[in-house]
């Protein structure tokens, strides 16, 4: 059984304002030692759920976040600018992905420091329905065979996540009352929910069938739609081959693959905000 574990921090128990995710802030190094915490205790439930191993993403930011010596010694960790982000070291063989400290998507009206992948796009949707990181992640994963099994985070994440993957586990850890405030749960209250979520999902997958949990699929063509801040960063995405300008800020791509509509998804964020320069 083999568990891959990508964790964000933004939706991590008292995490409420975009200040502290960043490494220049003073309270950054507080944020981080959050952050793995819950990531300690996905690795500990995942062992706990019959797990024989686990590698985790480091997938907030620059994603050199997490310090190694601090993480359970049985797992793997993947660092650094990685090509394919929050999906890197992502390969066919892995039985179940858990999502840890992810956020809603960019665009929504509560969610605790919502965004998509970076501030560039203000909403972002696959084939006509408004996504965050946790459907563009689960949707590449499921390319690989691989399902999501669990998504930890605010209330309203959970919410979006009953709509793309209804058969993860939802951990909630916080209430996201606005862009940058959150009512959460005492940080060991939030590591006992990941920690029970995460074997809860390793078991359900350990079983016969899988109790429910499959990889996530979008017949294709698949259509990536983004809108950004300004105009620029849409005629700056509009360059890639295959992209389209649409609307007052927005490009599409028509993807022929769930690893297609990744790449272009990826490709245009990381162009897009060149505009700013």
């Amino acid at each position: 059984m083999r568990v891959y574990l990508s964790v964000d921090m933004e939706g991590i128990a008292g995490v409420s304002h975009a200040k502290p995710t960043g490494r220049d802030d003073s309270g950054y190094a507080a944020a981080v030692e959050l952050m793995e915490g819950e990531t300690n205790a996905a690795i500990e439930g995942s062992f706990d759920g019959g797990a024989q191993e686990v590698v985790v993403n480091d997938s907030h930011g620059s994603m050199y976040n997490l310090r190694p010596e601090r993480l359970d010694r049985r797992a793997r960790l993947v660092q650094g600018r990685k090509p394919y982000s929050m999906v890197e070291a992502a390969v066919d063989g892995f039985d179940v992905a858990l999502f840890v400290g992810y956020h809603t998507r960019a665009g929504h009206p509560r969610g605790t420091i919502a965004h998509t992948y970076s501030s560039a796009p203000t909403l972002t949707s696959l084939s006509g329905r408004p996504v965050g990181e946790y459907g563009i992640n689960g949707l590449y994963l499921g390319a690989l065979s691989v399902p999501v099994g669990m998504v930890a985070g605010d209330d309203a994440l959970a919410e979006e996540v009953a709509e793309w993957l209804p058969w993860a586990e939802r951990v909630v850890v916080k209430r996201g009352v606005s862009w940058q405030a959150a009512d959460s749960v005492h940080p060991e209250e939030a590591r006992r929910l990941v920690k029970a979520g995460a074997r809860r999902a390793v078991e359900r997958v350990r079983s016969d069938d899988r109790d429910g949990i499959r990889p996530l699929e979008l017949p294709v063509p698949i259509a990536v739609l983004l809108e950004f801040a300004h105009g620029g960063q849409a005629d700056f995405a509009a360059v890639i081959p295959g992209f389209e300008r649409v609307g007052d800020r927005g490009v599409r791509y028509e993807a022929t693959s769930a690893i297609d509509a990744y790449r272009a998804f990826l490709t245009a964020v990381r162009i897009a905000p060149n505009a700013n320069d």
